[in-house]
């Protein structure tokens, strides 16, 4: 490991009764579903949502998203490899503590793999959990399937468990936590790799100190540090060199940085995906794991293939001492709308958005669209910001944008989307 400086990290000891559930999966009995349910065309998960959250790496070519031929429907990137009336998840509570799965689309046989940490203080505290089973609907809705009680008893014994939750059996998994529950990885990221070309080859165990796609349960603490440095396009600016915390994004180069890392991200800066959530990480980055997934690090470029370098990096995982506990309520899954699919639908249109450009004789300058997507996936556009010669153009594409069909997110999502414009 090549650093610039030396640090001693000494985590806080998780308490030596502590947990880790894994919630694994579960069959589903289709003759106890709705007759009349019909298959749905999945969940809008973006490719590296899926590829960063355990239970939807087999769907990847399935996730992220199309159009048509008719450059209109928002469509699954391919077709899924079931086509149940169903896209399960399961809920657990315990005392004020609730943990929910992402939904698997289309499946009598769901896949989760999600884990969380329960800490001792809990376990004394409460006398047993409650596992439910819920078909996701969309936007907010979630039909309940089936509820099952669970001892504190069967979550303090380890091993692998089986509960009946209405029309599922559904797996567990029960492992204690030693006082001293860390681990850490030191690995190279790759400056000439996209994001989701990582995620999609990564393995979940490191073998030889090699990329790893690092596993993370939901309430650990997880630590980045990094260093190095990358060569964004090598061959033709052998010159320009970038840290962990990136360089500048040049105004006319926003599109090359990864979708949901263009509003203000720093150019070829260290990011993160860990399950549904994406991040900048940069030279060091500690914080509470709100979810579970798989801990994918790379550089925020899109055009890698020219690329050169390398980020080194340490990231420690471990069990906190005490675990803030989230109060129950409503689900947690896939909460608004992935901007990977909001960008990646922008992107595959933009040429309607240039068509606009005739409107003056001065294509120059800068315009940001504001994209309020509703509940039904309908998006009302505006022309946030605009240079003076370029507010009829701004016009023209708010109003294009305005036809355009999104996935239904949970709520609304508020999309920024800035144009740089030069006759260059």
């Amino acid at each position: 490991m090549r650093c610039v400086a030396l640090s001693l990290v000494l985590p806080a000891l998780a308490l030596a009764g502590n947990v880790k559930i894994t919630l694994v999966s579960a069959t589903i009995n289709g003759k106890k579903l709705d007759a009349g349910a019909e298959a749905r065309a999945g969940i809008p998960f973006s490719d590296l949502a899926c590829l960063a959250s355990p239970g939807l790496r087999h769907l990847a070519d399935a996730c992220g998203v199309r159009l048509d031929k008719d450059g209109v429907t928002i469509l699954p990137s391919a077709p899924l490899p079931e086509s149940a009336p169903i896209d399960p998840l399961i809920g657990f509570e315990i005392g004020e503590r609730s943990v929910r799965t992402y939904p698997v689309p289309s499946t009598l046989k769901p896949k989760w793999g999600y884990s969380f940490v329960l800490d001792e203080v809990l376990l004394d505290r409460e006398r047993q959990a409650t596992l439910t089973l819920y078909d996701y609907v969309d936007g907010e809705k979630q039909t309940e399937l089936g509820k099952a009680t669970v001892t504190v008893a069967d979550l303090r014994k380890a091993g692998k468990k089986k509960s009946t939750v209405g029309p599922a059996t559904v797996e567990w998994l029960v492992e204690k936590l030693p006082e001293n529950a860390s681990r850490r990885y030191i690995y190279s990221v790759p400056a000439d790799q996209q994001i989701a070309d990582l995620a999609r080859t990564a393995p979940t165990t490191q073998k030889d100190g090699g990329y790893v796609a690092v596993p993370v349960a939901e309430g650990e603490i997880v630590e980045v540090r990094a260093a190095g440095q990358v060569q964004p396009n090598a061959k033709k600016y052998p010159e320009r060199k970038a840290g962990p915390q990136g360089i500048a994004t040049i105004a006319t180069k926003v599109q090359f940085n990864q979708p949901g890392f263009r509003d203000g991200q720093n150019h070829a800066a260290l990011i993160g995906q860990l399950g549904h959530t994406s991040f900048m990480v940069g030279e060091r980055r500690k914080w509470r794991a709100e979810t579970s997934g798989l801990l994918i690090l790379a550089i925020n470029d899109l055009k890698t293939s020219d690329n050169g370098g390398v980020f080194e990096v340490e990231v420690d995982v471990f069990a906190p001492a005490f675990m803030p506990q989230k109060p129950s309520g409503k689900a947690d899954g896939p909460v608004g709308l992935d901007p990977r699919v909001v960008q990646q639908i922008i992107d595959a249109r933009t040429g309607e958005l240039f068509e606009c450009v005739g409107r003056t004789q001065d294509p120059n300058g800068d315009i940001v669209l504001r994209i309020m997507v509703s509940a039904d996936g309908r998006g009302l556009v505006s022309v946030e910001s605009a240079s003076p010669n370029l507010k009829d153009v701004g016009a023209c594409m708010a109003d294009k944008a305005s036809t355009w069909k999104f996935p239904s997110p949970r709520g609304t999502a508020v999309v920024r989307y800035p144009l740089h414009l030069t006759n260059d």
